[in-house]
Parts: structure tokens; sequence; C-alpha cells
């Protein structure tokens, strides 16, 4: 695939560093992470972006570290990776400005937008508020309501929810409190449960996995069970691995991961030595002999490859 010229790559892109709230486990309600979080991706800088990988891209998901939405030029970032021919694009975002109509979301997904990934860590209005400052519940709930009308006229459409599970709001989790707040006739596509991870100095500091193990059954589990009941896609860590925060890769995995996972941002742009100026995804692993490293690492029996590992969660489809 690399060598033939398909496409192989997730596009990964913030094109505005900043959040519009100070949701606890995250790092943006650190201070000090805030003032190092700045920046807006251009309009020349977005073109760069589009020509270098687009063409290349199985996916494009917009916010990964912040929230898109803050970003004006959002509708022709979805349109430009629509008309590169980008399979499925995915937008990540606490649905906040959706909510109160400042970006249309009807408008991103007639401009190509496959699917809204909603970040909700709690379905009670105290649990919610307490762990995303500065949103609210109403406009949550106005919200799920705005996703419903738009998948009335848009079927195909998916939504996500990205629900990071800790000590407080594992309660949500109970009963039919998770599903319960959706609009009749509207529920999510897929729904992905992660226990709380220390990423960075945030207001956060309980990671101790042991009342989410404690009670599983209950809350995780009890999740997984409701969404199959519904026909809902469940990404959920099983109880065995629920304190499992690193996956061992050998040399090979990791190349892959490497090659394979583009991140941009008025920042970054994909690696290090990436000349945003000149390179495309082509020219850049030209030159740096990446078909012979992928070739050569074929031939080295797994237990002589360097080992590694990654943060990124192993998952169980419930």
């Amino acid at each position: 695939m690399h060598v033939s010229g398909r496409r192989l790559i997730g596009v990964y892109l913030d094109p505005v560093l900043g959040c519009n709230l100070r949701c606890r486990m995250c790092y943006f309600s650190d201070s000090e992470k805030r003032r190092q979080m700045h920046g807006s991706m251009t309009e020349e800088q977005l073109s760069r972006c589009g020509k270098a990988f687009f063409h290349r891209a199985l996916k494009l998901q917009i916010g990964c570290g912040a929230e898109p939405t803050l970003y004006t030029g959002l509708e022709n970032v979805v349109r430009s990776g629509k008309e590169a021919g980008v399979p499925y694009i995915s937008l990540t975002t606490n649905g906040l400005l959706l909510a109160t109509g400042r970006i249309a979301l009807d408008a991103l997904v007639k401009a190509g937008l496959d699917e809204i990934t909603l970040s909700m860590h709690g379905t009670s209005r105290s649990i919610y508020e307490e762990l995303m400052p500065g949103a609210d519940y109403d406009s949550l709930l106005k919200l799920l309501e705005r996703i419903a009308e738009v998948k009335r006229s848009y079927p195909s459409f998916k939504v996500r929810v990205n629900f990071t599970v800790n000590s407080l709001n594992k309660e949500d989790l109970r009963d039919n409190r998770f599903l319960g707040i959706w609009p009749d006739g509207c529920l999510p596509d897929i729904v992905q449960l992660r226990p709380v991870q220390k990423i960075g100095n945030s207001e956060w500091q309980d990671f101790d996995t042991a009342p989410l193990i404690a009670d599983y059954d209950d809350t995780i589990g009890n999740v997984a069970a409701r969404c199959r009941e519904a026909g809902i896609t469940c990404l959920a860590p099983g109880r065995d691995n629920l304190s499992e925060v690193t996956t061992p890769q050998d040399g090979y995995d990791a190349l892959l991961e490497s090659l394979c996972y583009c991140y941009v941002s008025p920042q970054d742009c994909y690696k290090s030595d990436f000349d945003v100026d000149a390179d495309t995804y082509e020219s850049y692993h030209r030159r740096k002999r990446t078909a012979s490293g992928l070739f050569r690492a074929i031939f080295r029996s797994p237990d002589s490859r360097a080992r590694n590992v990654s943060k990124k969660l192993n998952y169980k489809i419930k």
C-alpha cells in the first residue's frame, strides 16, 4: 500500500489549539498548559496539509487534542477533505458551539462530515457540569435534539460518544442513565468507554481503577450489555484490562504506527523533520527510504525486533 500510492494513513488534525471548556480530566484545566496551547492554522497551512496528505488518507479526524469548533473555517476543512476523496471524515467535539447554533451541524454534514464524536463525561446534570466546567446540561440536551434532527435528514451520519470513566461518573453508567437521556428515535451508533488516564497536570488526580473494577458489571458492563441489545457498537475495556494503559509493540508494529499516524496542528506537521514548505507524503518518505526499511523489517523475526509500548488502549467490541 505504501509503495503503490494507496490510502493508508489517518490524518489527525487540530486546526486550532484552544478550548472553550476546562474539563477536569483534560490538560486544558491546567493554566500552564493552556498558555502553551495556542495558535490557529492559516488557509495556506491547511492547503499545504491537504495537498501533502489528504490523497493518502483513509480517515480525516478533525479535533484530537483541542476543540475544533473554535476554528472559523471548519466547514471548508470538511469540504476540502471530501473533495480530496477522503473516505471518512470525523469531528471530535464537546458540542457546546453546535448546541448554540454558532456552528451549524447540518452544514458540516452537507459538506461531507461522516461522523461526530461527542466528548460527554456525564449524563446527569450534577456530574456533567462538575466534570466539564464551562458546559451546561441544558445545552447538552439541546445538542442531542439537534443531532436527532440531522440524523433524520442524513440517516447515514454516525454519532459516536466518547465517555472517559472515573470514580465519579461511573454512577452515570448504572441502570439506563447513559442511554436514557437520548431523544426518542435517536441513539448513538458507537459508544466508546475508556478509563481515565493522566494526561498532563490536569485538575483531576484520581486515577485509581479499583472502583471501576469493583463496580464493572453494574457500570461499564451494564452499558455494554444495553448497547448490545440496542444494536449499538460499544468499544469498552474488559474488567481484566482496565488497568492496562500500555500496549506492547515490537519494532515492526511501531514502524507501521509511525508511518500511518499523521498529526497536524498549528505547531506540528507529521514529523519533526517534515518540510512543511516543500514536502509531500511521498517526497518525505523517499528521502527517508521508508520503503526499504519496511521491506527489511519483513525478514526480521519478532524476537529480534526492538520493543516499544503504546498508550493506545485495547478495546473489546461488545
